[in-house]
């Protein structure tokens, strides 16, 4: 009996001590490939790109497109509003437009009163007349019994003035003894002056309205241009700076070419990217619209 107990007790600790024992299993590591390593990259979505590519369009055409709008409406009114009318006379402006201030050199002078033209403005003294008279062949001053007469003369008109400048008349056509002017003078016959006027023939005249024909021309002081001084010079320079129509400005600043071939080449890429913008917003449309359809198909 004491032999049995003591087989049985040893067998019960062999028993425990292999319950203790910790069981070790093996796993079998499976080695993992490069392409396994890194997911692959997405596929671009073509709808979500085309979008990004719209907004930045989009932002570079914004604030172009809006000038472009607002100086056409200005432009479509500019002459109710007086824009034709209003001159700007900047010399930052002017240096883009390449004009800068020229005074004349010479003028006409007659009696103590110079009449001198520059781009925009005929000057008498140092007042510009209310209307401009390009390219005067002439100017003379006629003083008769107290009465003062300036006159003018371009090609095909006579145009009468005021010492003060003011205008009185304009003589051109059959009011003319000659259809064409080719000079003007000044004859002083007995104590009085005569304008004379040379054209088909000669012809003098005391007030500028009745003619008659004269064939002494060597009698006649010819006016003709005569190199101004400084004090003239001084009075003409406030009047020589150039200046530009507020519409015209407008429209340069609406094509881009106040900019020269930057501004132009600026505005052209602002109309390929309006275009572009209305392809892909219609595209953008077309999709979402038939993506819609889908799922409610579904």
């Amino acid at each position: 009996m004491n032999t049995q107990h003591a087989l049985r007790a040893e067998a019960d600790r062999a028993t425990y001590n292999e319950s203790q024992t910790p069981t070790v299993k093996k796993v079998a590591i499976k080695p993992v490939s490069s392409a396994q390593k890194k997911p692959s990259a997405p596929k671009r979505n073509t709808s979500l790109l085309l979008r990004q590519w719209h907004q930045r369009l989009g932002i570079f055409a914004f604030v172009f497109m809006g000038w472009l709008g607002f100086s056409g409406i200005l432009l479509n009114q500019s002459v109710s509003m007086g824009l034709d009318a209003i001159r700007v006379g900047s010399s930052t402006l002017m240096s883009l437009y390449g004009l800068h201030t020229t005074i004349p050199e010479n003028g006409y002078f007659s009696a103590g009163h110079w009449l001198v033209t520059t781009t925009e403005n005929t000057v008498l003294d140092d007042i510009a007349l209310d209307r401009h008279i390009p390219s005067p062949l002439g100017f003379v001053d006629i003083k008769n019994k107290g009465d003062e007469l300036l006159f003018v003369a371009t090609n095909d008109k006579l145009t009468l003035l005021s010492p003060t400048g003011v205008l009185i008349e304009e003589l051109s056509g059959y009011m003319l003894p000659v259809g064409h002017i080719r000079g003007i003078g000044i004859v002083e016959q007995q104590d009085t002056s005569f304008l004379a006027l040379q054209g088909e023939g000669t012809y003098i005249s005391a007030d500028g309205l009745s003619w008659q024909e004269f064939d002494n021309t060597a009698a006649v002081n010819w006016s003709s241009l005569t190199q101004l001084d400084e004090k003239a010079k001084s009075d003409v320079e406030p009047y020589a700076h150039p200046t530009v129509a507020l519409e015209q400005v407008l429209i340069d600043l609406h094509s881009g070419r106040l900019f020269g071939s930057i501004g132009s080449t600026l505005i052209n890429f602002v109309g390929a990217a309006a275009v572009l913008l209305s392809i892909s917003g219609i595209w953008m449309t077309w999709r979402t619209n038939r993506m819609r359809n889908a799922r409610q198909k579904k």
